[in-house]
């Protein structure tokens, strides 16, 4: 499981768009830079297009965390590459390290995302719908609120 050796390396080009940008759905438009939650999916999609050629058939990667630090602005038209590195590969969990540049080749952020190899069948049954159900019932059990139900 997970033949992938430490320094192997995944990019993402990316040319910012505006829905690229920070914008929050209460308070709406913020800034017209691309966003710290931008980088997080990108980063995280990096990974993940590093993980996938090393699946075994019957295998899924699932992520579990992902850290950013967002060192510089960059705006609509630029154009970044996001690059995610194998710096380690333990229990099944895949780590990667993760930058984006712009295309002058400053460091716009650092951080890292961990991705959880297991069967494809157990991802697929933890997120099913019946498992979302499940949960539900859990929650009626213990005395919490289940919100749209009384």
């Amino acid at each position: 499981m997970l033949p992938i050796p430490v320094g192997t390396t995944a990019v993402l080009d990316v040319v910012v768009r505006p829905d690229h940008t920070v914008d929050f759905d209460e308070m709406g438009n913020v800034h017209p830079v691309y966003a710290t939650y931008t980088m997080a999916k990108h980063f995280e999609e990096a990974g993940r297009k590093l993980l996938v050629p090393h699946l075994e058939p019957g295998e899924a990667g699932i992520g579990t965390s992902v850290s950013v630090e967002h060192l510089a602005p960059s705006w609509v038209g630029d154009t970044l590459r996001v690059t995610a590195r194998c710096v380690e590969v333990r229990d099944g969990r895949l780590t990667c390290e993760c930058r984006a540049t712009d295309s002058y080749g400053r460091d716009l952020g650092r951080g890292a995302t961990v991705q959880l190899v297991r069967p494809a069948a157990l991802i697929e049954a933890r997120l099913s719908e019946e498992a979302r159900r499940s949960r539900r019932g859990a929650s009626d059990a213990g005395g919490l609120p289940v919100p749209g139900r009384d």
